[in-house]
């Protein structure tokens, strides 16, 4: 009898597509913890220099790439690759952002976004239904078509091993540690906005104003957000045990930090 030889299968290429102000700074040195340094790569560049640097990592020895990167990067890459992002509810995430660019001053928004109001900024096309810009993989500032949604839809359905939603940060994280076999996922949570309103604290017409103009964006979010639920509701009875038990040590390590 001949000897059975296992090739073990190499790891897909993780991309973390950090949608900003999802609670992506927080996954993102998470990440950083479950992977040796030189194999992981952050890319906050401009759509001109993107390609080029991520022509120089796709020569490297890459594990995990993580940024503010439309879906589709992954073709410059040779190694089989999956994504991975967090979703969070649009109006939640777009005051979140105004917010947070304005308490910034080394950000390259900061002087234009501090001269507006909060309704002014959300009525730009550039800050509007951003998330499903960035899984559609572009037409950034340009009106969205019903085909667009189901595009973002189908991708996230094929290309993403995981999408979590920022207000179930803990059962997305625990699903990624399943997936990836992560060891280190304790956290306290990183760039957390401060000094912004709570939501009930902004008008009900500029709230109003935000979901009308990210309206595929809250479609997209519910839909990733009842796939979520649905994953965790079909996990086994075990599997359940084990995402309170992980639950719990990460309250109690937050409380500690």
């Amino acid at each position: 009898m001949g000897t059975m030889i296992h090739i073990q299968k190499k790891a897909p290429l993780v991309i973390h597509l950090h949608m900003p102000k999802t609670g992506g700074t927080t996954l993102k040195k998470i990440i950083k913890k479950n992977y040796p340094r030189s194999n992981v790569f952050d890319v906050y560049l401009d759509h001109q220099q993107l390609e080029t640097r991520l022509q120089e990592i796709a020569e490297k020895d890459v594990k995990c790439l993580q940024g503010h990167m439309p879906f589709g990067v992954h073709h410059v890459f040779k190694q089989p690759s999956t994504y991975i992002t967090l979703l969070r509810d649009p109006v939640d995430r777009i005051i979140s952002e105004y917010y947070f660019i304005r308490s910034i001053p080394w950000h390259n928004s900061h002087l234009k976004v501090s001269k507006m109001s909060l309704e002014e900024y959300q009525e730009s096309p550039m800050n509007q239904n951003l998330q499903t810009h960035y899984i559609l993989g572009g037409k950034f500032g340009s009106p969205l078509s019903e085909e667009d949604f189901e595009q973002a839809k189908k991708n996230l359905e094929t290309y993403f091993s995981v999408v979590g939603i920022t207000d179930m940060f803990d059962e997305s994280l625990f699903l990624l540690m399943k997936q990836f076999q992560w060891a280190n996922t304790l956290y306290t949570k990183a760039n957390v906005t401060k000094k912004r309103p709570a939501k009930h604290e902004i008008s009900q017409e500029t709230i109003e104003k935000i979901k009308e103009n990210n309206r595929t964006d809250i479609k997209l979010y519910e839909f990733a957000k009842q796939r979520l639920t649905d994953r965790i509701s079909s996990l086994d009875f075990l599997t359940k045990k084990r995402l309170k038990i992980f639950k719990k040590k990460i309250n109690e390590y937050k409380q500690i930090h």
